[in-house]
């Protein structure tokens, strides 16, 4: 077994980002590559951020949420342990990605996530507490685990463009956090009757399942004015987890916001 790393946070929304860069930062130093980091990064945000949600309906301030990293034998592990009631998210039903996209809740990908960028997930409650054990393989020859150790603005930039059209420029991470800074900027420029929002996604280098819930609400309200939501510009890792939800089907995605602008210009 590899050395062991130990974090422990409050059960506070804005500490999920915290976790989330000690998990990044330890499984950097386990030799794991960007694509498998970038899991790892994700399924520890869904399963905090469900434990703070559900587990603790958002008043766990007081309670803390313990994350250990380390690695054993072919994998690298990481476990996650909280007081809250017990319950074993596993066999919380998964999503059908074959629903219809349209009619599809936008809700409940978080395990669905954690079990498709997981290679192992493992539940146990121990002494009072659950504990949910993620399981990441190791490339070859992984070295030992090394010892681990700015407010976001109130809405993202916009620009009007013709008619009843907008651009909206998200940057850095569509989390739990701020995801909500997302929704407040598609949710202005649709009352002021932007209907058709062009979404450049070219800044954005993560995101949540809150994140998708956000753009799919957006997206319904859009279709409702006879409008739509397009998306543009998006990371290979973003594309990966939009194609894993099938949500690839549903929104027009564009190569860049200009493409985007052309293609839209020959509707109409």
């Amino acid at each position: 077994m590899g050395e062991v790393s130990r974090l422990a946070i409050p059960a506070r929304l804005e500490e999920v980002r915290h976790a989330c860069d000690f998990v990044v930062e330890v499984a950097e130093a386990a030799n794991l590559d960007e694509r498998a980091v970038y899991h790892c990064q994700m399924a520890v945000d869904e399963t905090i951020t469900n434990i703070i949600e559900h587990g603790y309906g958002y008043e766990g301030g007081d309670s803390q949420i313990e994350i250990i990293c380390r690695t054993e034998g072919e994998h690298f592990l990481i476990t996650i342990t909280d007081d809250s009631p017990a319950f074993n998210p596993l066999e919380h039903e998964a999503p059908d990605p074959s629903e219809p996209l349209d009619t599809r809740e936008p809700g409940g990908w978080g395990i669905y996530f954690i079990r498709k960028l997981m290679d192992d997930v493992t539940y146990d409650r121990v002494n009072n507490r659950n504990q949910l054990t993620l399981a990441k393989r190791l490339p070859a020859a992984a070295p030992l685990l090394a010892e681990s150790g700015a407010e976001a603005e109130e809405m993202f930039p916009t620009q009007a463009l013709n008619g009843d059209a907008a651009a909206v420029f998200p940057a850095g991470r569509l989390d739990s956090n701020t995801s909500v800074m997302l929704e407040k900027t598609l949710n202005i420029q649709l009352q002021q009757g932007h209907v058709w929002l062009f979404v450049d996604m070219s800044q954005v280098e993560y995101i949540a399942s809150s994140g998708l819930k956000v753009l799919v609400a957006a997206w319904r309200r859009a279709q409702g004015q006879a409008g739509d939501v397009i998306l543009s510009s998006l990371q290979p890792r973003i594309v990966e987890i939009f194609e894993m939800v099938g949500f690839d089907m549903l929104f027009q995605i564009f190569p860049d916001l200009d493409a985007a602008l052309a293609a839209q210009s020959k509707r109409t």
